[in-house]
């Protein structure tokens, strides 16, 4: 009984640690801390459970799921075979086809979709990512929903990150200068507001008229936007290692992200 009381007084105080690490930092830093830099705990990609899915509407081949829900932390996340994953309290396939995510609530947390390693290209390579969802319990500072991200060296945020801000609006940030540092420039853009439990659709395409392109299109409640960009010089070395990724990743403390998907598929 004395040393379940040690153990519980231990795991406490990481948890206060943890916390107080995180208080005062900004955006940026707590970015960088969360990147796709930090070493994940990979369990060989295989199925976490019988009984997988790569149905016709909602198409997770070739796909990897990502999640800090296992461990608890943000910087320790397991990676599995998307088609292998089902009955999870994260992850979890019901009858009619749809698909939910959810991540833990903590800022940073996440539960996301990615193309694997090897997957990665250059922006004139012609993809497209297709889903429709809707997201609830979205947290108070809101959650991100897909990126254009990137493998290569020292990479330390996405170069495009759409996300559900604070004030519910649907926004996209985008990485203008020093991608592999502690600080960047950003550019932001400001697309239709989204209301929880809403149906949104969202398309994201690479390789628009054969250039070093990307589009975002996002139609929601009646609304339709869409953004085409082109990527800084602060890219020009990286130019050939962007993948496309989607899920839910919290951008605060007090809720749960959750995503439920009835169709999704990305081709290349």
């Amino acid at each position: 009984m004395k040393n379940l009381l040690k153990l519980k007084t231990f795991v406490l105080l990481l948890i206060i640690m943890g916390c107080s690490l995180d208080e005062g930092k900004t955006p940026e830093q707590k970015e960088s801390v969360n990147s796709e830099s930090v070493n994940l705990k990979s369990e060989n990609l295989s199925a976490k459970t019988s009984g997988g899915f790569c149905g016709p509407n909602v198409n997770f081949k070739d796909l990897v799921v990502e999640t800090s829900w296992i461990s608890g932390s943000t910087g320790n996340r397991s990676t599995f075979g998307a088609c292998g994953v089902d009955g999870e309290s994260w992850m979890d396939k019901y009858n009619d086809g749809i698909v939910m995510m959810r991540c833990l609530s903590g800022d940073g947390h996440r539960t996301e979709l990615k193309e694997n390693t090897g997957d990665e290209s250059s922006l004139s390579t012609s993809k497209t990512m297709t889903f429709t969802a809707k997201y609830t319990n979205i947290a108070k500072y809101g959650m991100s929903i897909a990126q254009i991200h990137n493998r290569g060296s020292g990479i330390k945020r996405p170069w495009i990150r759409l996300y559900i801000d604070d004030d519910r609006y649907i926004r996209i940030k985008e990485t203008e200068t020093n991608p592999t540092g502690s600080s960047s420039s950003y550019s932001t853009y400001t697309g239709p507001k989204y209301t929880s439990g809403d149906v949104i659709s969202v398309t994201v395409k690479t390789g628009i008229s054969g250039q070093s392109k990307a589009e975002v299109k996002v139609q929601t409640n009646g609304n339709s936007w869409t953004k085409t960009l082109s990527p800084s010089s602060a890219w020009s070395s990286k130019s050939n290692t962007y993948y496309l990724k989607a899920g839910v990743y919290s951008e605060g403390n007090d809720k749960t992200c959750t995503v439920k998907y009835s169709y999704f598929s990305i081709n290349h």
